[in-house]
């Protein structure tokens, strides 16, 4: 192929500085969407990893809420079997107060009775009544007090039939706490357990964003790889075009030195040859001399 002239080597180089601008422009704008998608993709990422440490953090605490419900519900249950046998305690201790108060033929508390033995002496010492009068009242605070002491049995089972329901209604608002405990630790459970779910959900969301954004830097970076090749392609070529025309100055430069080299030598020729015939000298002819002399 015919080598270029001048004139078509800046024409050319010219147009690949064009192209080259063009392809770097093209480059830049490349790069800043290949590190954008890798920023959306590395956000993504950081956001995975935070969201998944998150799960780990409430799978603990749901698992420590599990773990302290499965511990109090043996004991609420056996709370609730302790209350079942005081109740068929309480029950027992009833049936047994109602035949003793039968065989007793009791019908009024030791309370009632007293207080009506207390009537009775204190209108034996205030009021006047007759001797048999009298005999007759005494008689009936001695009967009193027979069925005062009979009373006071009853009275011992109805402390027991007191402390059985007194005992059963402490063990039943203890069973309730622990129940009311049970139900909160196991809505708090339950909360972090739709958490850990709506988490793991985000994270399928994020997970399909990062590999979108993934696919986008892919591809923003195979393009800036293939622009990039053809930017140095460029390049290459655009140095071989600067180089032929180094070449071309070059090649005219000394030229022109070995043109001005050969008058420069004629012109010495002459002079020296004035100078053996003696002739004068021109001004011209000195200023030659003196180029020969700083040569």
């Amino acid at each position: 192929m015919a080598s270029k002239n001048a004139k078509e080597l800046v024409e050319e180089l010219r147009k690949q500085r064009v192209e080259v601008s063009k392809l770097r422009n093209t480059l830049n704008e490349l790069d800043r969407e290949k590190e954008s998608w890798f920023k959306k993709k590395d956000d993504c990422s950081k956001r995975i990893r935070e969201s998944i440490q998150r799960i780990k953090e409430n799978k603990s605490k749901r698992d420590s809420l599990t773990s302290e419900v499965r511990e109090l519900k043996p004991k609420r249950d056996s709370i609730n079997k302790e209350i079942a046998s005081k109740l068929k305690e309480f029950d027992g201790l009833k049936k047994e107060k109602t035949a003793l108060a039968k065989s007793l033929g009791i019908k009024e508390t030791p309370s009632r009775i007293k207080s009506q033995i207390e009537k009775l002496e204190f209108r034996i010492e205030t009021d006047t009544v007759s001797f048999e009068r009298e005999k007759e009242l005494m008689k009936k605070i001695k009967e009193l007090r027979k069925d005062y002491d009979k009373a006071s049995i009853i009275e011992e089972s109805n402390k027991k039939i007191r402390d059985a329901s007194d005992s059963a209604s402490r063990m039943r608002r203890e069973a309730n706490d622990i129940h009311k405990f049970i139900q909160e630790k196991a809505k708090q459970s339950q909360a972090l357990h739709d958490e850990i779910l709506k988490i793991s959900a985000e994270i399928d969301r994020m997970k399909a964003d990062e590999n979108d954004a993934f696919k986008k830097f892919s591809e923003y970076k195979k393009q800036f790889t293939e622009i990039n090749s053809q930017l140095k392609e460029k390049l290459r070529g655009m140095n071989n075009v600067k180089w032929q025309l180094d070449r071309i100055d070059f090649d005219r430069r000394e030229r022109k030195r070995q043109h001005e080299e050969s008058i420069l030598k004629l012109k010495e020729e002459i002079i020296n040859e004035k100078i053996k015939k003696g002739q004068k000298l021109t001004t011209e002819d000195l200023l030659v001399f003196q180029k020969f002399e700083k040569r």
